[in-house]
């Protein structure tokens, strides 16, 4: 009779722990339905972000180190390059081999092996349109003997060399362009002449100029943002009402507001001309000053947000503890005030000085030719130029140059986000 009494207690156990298992299933349950709603929720989103954001990105990024034109234009001549270095003789089957792609090109393709070979060694276009032209319809039997009639430099290292290094499919040309450096004719990353050594000037003149703009915007949102979070709350709304309105109009319009004033017929000329304080129009357009007044305008409230939302959430009674402890207000400001203050500083900093790296509309309408940092070039040589793979490599450049303030900031800030209240 034990056994029986035995099952029976196991078989109550299990059924005792039926009801328990069947709502812990159905808690799973409802909890995954829940997720995959949350996903379908969020999905539309996803797929709009990596459809019009991510993909276009990684397709103009891809561009700074691809180089498929010479290869798709002249394959044959590419092939026979293959194993030739410029310390070796010309291969005599490059010959033939650039006569067939020639003839065989289409008119596309080859033109974009030309302006391709072009950014790399002046001249190279003119060259082989020349030598299409001449070539056209024809098929010698001497192929060297045809193509240094054309020209003698067929007979020469530099126009091999030229198409040797856009052999493809990827290259450090437009990267190593960007950064004022080429590769000669052995392959060695050298600098280029002088007064080819525009992109770190430019580099130099974004930063300098995002870093002023951004010093200035500190300074001047500081003591407003100190103000607004101190005073009544109806102070504080005006105040915040004034640091808000420039968000309800374009960037455009607030760059062409500045270009009124400050133009040689605008109202500040014309005040200080009916005051008798000048004699003549001062040029307030067209350099450093107008563009870093402008910049500091349009973007000052990117400044003043953080530090306000910060200063709000610090209780006035630290500063009234550290004076009742026998500090100075200087000394308490320094030491109690400022470190709490510290995450609003650098997220309005950083925002600050990732959009003034960026910004290209207000140095085109108020900056002189002095004052154009990337935004300009890369605009340029995707508009004007068409030299899609430079523009991305400054891109890049601008891309990780955002990734390292980022980076600097969680280091010093301790957080992997922006503080901003």
């Amino acid at each position: 009779m034990a056994a029986p009494a035995s099952a029976a207690v196991s078989f109550g156990s299990v059924s005792a722990s039926e009801p328990h298992d069947r709502l812990w299933r159905d808690l799973k349950r409802s909890q995954r339905a829940a997720q995959l709603r949350a996903i379908g929720l969020i999905l539309p989103l996803v797929v709009f972000l990596i459809l019009v954001f991510i993909v276009p990105i990684g397709m103009l990024l891809s561009r700074s180190v691809s180089d498929l034109a010479v290869p798709r234009a002249l394959p044959a001549t590419v092939a026979a390059l293959a194993g030739w270095t410029p310390a070796k003789e010309i291969p005599p089957q490059v010959y033939p081999a650039l006569v067939e792609d020639i003839g065989s090109a289409p008119q596309m393709l080859f033109g974009d092996a030309a302006a391709r070979l072009e950014t790399g060694t002046p001249g190279m276009r003119a060259l082989m349109m020349k030598t299409r032209s001449r070539l056209q319809g024809a098929a010698p039997s001497d192929a060297r003997k045809a193509l240094t009639g054309i020209s003698p430099k067929w007979d020469t290292m530099e126009g091999w060399v030229a198409i040797k290094q856009a052999s493809g499919p990827l290259t450090d040309h437009y990267l190593l362009t960007a950064l004022d450096l080429h590769r000669d004719e052995l392959g060695k990353v050298t600098r280029v002449v002088a007064y080819e050594r525009v992109f770190l000037a430019a580099i130099g003149r974004t930063f300098g100029i995002a870093f002023t703009v951004t010093a200035l915007a500190l300074l001047l949102g500081f003591p407003f943002a100190f103000l607004a979070a101190t005073s009544s709350d109806r102070v504080s709304r005006i105040l915040l009402f004034t640091v808000l309105l420039p968000f309800w109009t374009a960037m455009l319009v607030r760059a062409l507001s500045w270009s009124v004033l400050l133009q040689r017929t605008g109202i500040i000329n014309d005040a200080l001309l009916r005051l008798g304080l000048v004699r003549e129009p001062l040029d307030l357009m067209y350099n450093r000053f107008a563009l870093c007044i402008a910049l500091i305008h349009i973007f000052l409230p990117y400044m003043v947000l953080p530090l306000y939302s910060v200063m709000k959430t610090i209780p006035p009674q630290h500063m009234r503890a550290a004076a009742s402890l026998g500090a100075r207000p200087w000394m308490a400001f320094r030491r109690v005030y400022l470190p709490q203050v510290v995450p609003g500083i650098g997220a309005g900093a950083l925002l600050v000085f990732i959009q003034c790296l960026g910004v290209f509309v207000v140095p085109a309408l108020l900056g002189g030719p002095n004052d154009q940092g990337l935004p300009y070039y890369i605009a340029f040589y995707v508009n004007r130029v068409l030299n899609w793979g430079l523009a991305a490599a400054l891109s890049v450049i601008l891309l990780l140059s955002v990734a390292v303030l980022y980076a600097l900031y969680v280091r010093l800030s301790g957080k992997s986000a922006m503080v901003l209240g």
